[in-house]
């Protein structure tokens, strides 16, 4: 395993350890992701647009906390995390919620999924960890033609942001990779080679 990888591995262990210590199932910065404009945009346009039994994948699912409302708007929900312990909180998470979701472990850039598996792909903020160059052909090959990708993700060119990013990594908060690669527009303009419409 890359070493770059490993330490994202690693860090997201120590924190899901922590989150289970204290019995949370906030998200890993352990705050309420409902409280963001941007989970409450993608909450309502998941209420809109999840059909039943839809073949959804949450990429890179953390504590799988982002699972639980599609799996209850009736999606067939399949969360994947390189992080062990993350997942252990996810089927507890899902297993409390009395659903029936799917978690493995699973490396983002390497898909083990046939082609067009999914009909909806959803990311909280996984490409920063990821090498997207890797990452976009296997999203784009694991997606259904006309199935669709929704992501959340902070964009790296807001100062303030990039400056709590680099302190975060002098505490042990962020990794190096997920520092140096904090999604930005150029990597919206990489996604049009992978994907029929990006906004």
């Amino acid at each position: 395993m890359e070493t770059r990888k490993k330490e994202e591995m690693e860090r997201y262990d120590r924190v899901s350890r922590q989150l289970a210590k204290n019995n949370t199932d906030r998200n890993f910065k352990d705050i309420e992701h409902r409280i963001f404009p941007s989970y409450q945009f993608v909450e309502s346009w998941m209420k809109r647009h999840v059909q039943k039994d839809d073949a959804l994948l949450d990429y890179g699912c953390g504590n799988g906390v982002h699972s639980i409302l599609p799996a209850k708007l009736g999606a067939k929900v399949t969360g994947i995390d390189l992080s062990n312990e993350s997942l252990k909180l996810a089927k507890q998470l899902a297993k409390r919620e009395r659903l029936d979701i799917t978690f493995l472990q699973m490396d983002c850039e390497n898909l083990g999924f046939p082609e067009d598996a999914f009909d909806l792909i959803f990311d909280s903020g996984s490409f920063s960890s990821l090498d997207l160059k890797k990452a976009l052909p296997e999203l784009a090959r694991v997606l259904k033609p006309g199935g669709r990708l929704i992501a959340i993700e902070t964009l790296g060119h807001n100062p303030l942001t990039n400056l709590k990013r680099k302190l975060n990594k002098l505490i042990g908060k962020r990794t190096s990779w997920a520092v140096d690669h904090i999604f930005k527009i150029n990597d919206l303009k990489l996604m049009e080679n992978y994907f029929k419409t990006v906004e």
